[in-house]
């Protein structure tokens, strides 16, 4: 969903509880908050109506018709303000930001017709008025691109950048963890100053102060088609990964988090998504509500 329009469905009271708590997490949800608070302080002030336009008669005789217009106007004038300052705001801003929350994936289409799929706990945005001149965005989280082909398309995270003309990748950005893999045609990827051309087939990895250069036979992310897939993926990421595709929430001690795993699970169902990163390290679960706790097999 876009950043706009989880402003806009805020604004209008029309939030569900899980687009509430994506709001909240937006960079801008505090300053709205505040605004809103403010807003509430706003009142007309107190005046007798008929004294009021008694004496307006008496200074301004037949002109009272106009005045009175403009004497409701100036009650609600802080409130206006305020509104009309949300509103520009939203419809004057160059910025585009598309969010996936936990548990979703969103797709869009960019400017240029580029094609991007976010995948859950993700987000894109970038400058819409200059995408002509700059094919530039920022990537916070999972998302495979389709570019059109044209000037340099580059993708910024927080680790690193990607940059290509036209072709098919994608780009893993998550907390410690930074992922790049190529489709289709050549990518170029900076991570920590250092520059690596990535063809069609390739996968260059980096977590733990760890560089792994990979291939894959994939023509495209498996949670395209709702499958997570890891090779030789510290357990860490992995649980990560399942608590984003479920909106749930992990725990669980005496687990080595750090083992490496390689394997699969399915994104439209828990417990068999759960039995498939459970089962290969002798772990069982229990799940109460949205929380799911690990615990070591006894032998």
């Amino acid at each position: 969903m876009k950043k706009k329009d989880l402003i806009s469905k805020w604004l209008n009271f029309n939030l569900s509880d899980e687009e509430l708590e994506t709001f909240n997490n937006l960079d801008v949800s505090s300053s709205y908050h505040r605004i809103d608070r403010a807003a509430k302080h706003f009142k007309a002030p107190d005046f007798d109506r008929e004294s009021s336009y008694y004496r307006l008669e008496k200074k301004l005789g037949t002109k009272r018709s106009s005045r009175k217009i403009n004497y409701y106007v100036s009650g609600i004038a802080a409130t206006l303000i305020v509104a009309f300052g949300l509103f520009y705001f939203l419809n004057n801003s160059s910025d585009v930001e598309y969010l996936a929350a936990n548990s979703e994936t969103t797709q869009f289409i960019l400017p240029d017709n580029s094609e991007v799929v976010l995948n859950s706990g993700s987000s894109v945005s970038f400058n819409q008025k200059n995408w002509a001149k700059e094919r530039q965005l920022k990537l916070d989280g999972e998302a495979y691109f389709k570019v059109a082909k044209g000037e340099t398309f580059t993708v910024y995270t927080s680790q690193g950048s990607v940059s290509v003309l036209g072709t098919q990748f994608k780009v893993n950005d998550r907390k410690d963890y930074f992922e790049v893999s190529c489709y289709e045609g050549l990518v170029k990827v900076i991570y920590q100053g250092k520059e690596q051309h990535l063809s069609a087939g390739k996968v260059f990895k980096a977590f733990d102060d760890r560089f792994v250069d990979e291939t894959t036979s994939a023509s495209k992310p498996a949670w395209l088609e709702q499958k997570s897939t890891f090779k030789s993926i510290p357990y860490r990421f992995v649980l990560q990964e399942l608590e984003r595709q479920f909106d749930i929430v992990i725990s669980g001690a005496g687990t080595d988090y750090d083992t490496l795993f390689t394997g699969s699970f399915n994104n439209e169902n828990l417990e068999t998504a759960l039995q498939a990163v459970t089962i290969p390290l002798n772990l069982s679960y229990s799940i109460n509500g949205k929380n799911v706790v690990l615990k070591i097999n006894q032998q």
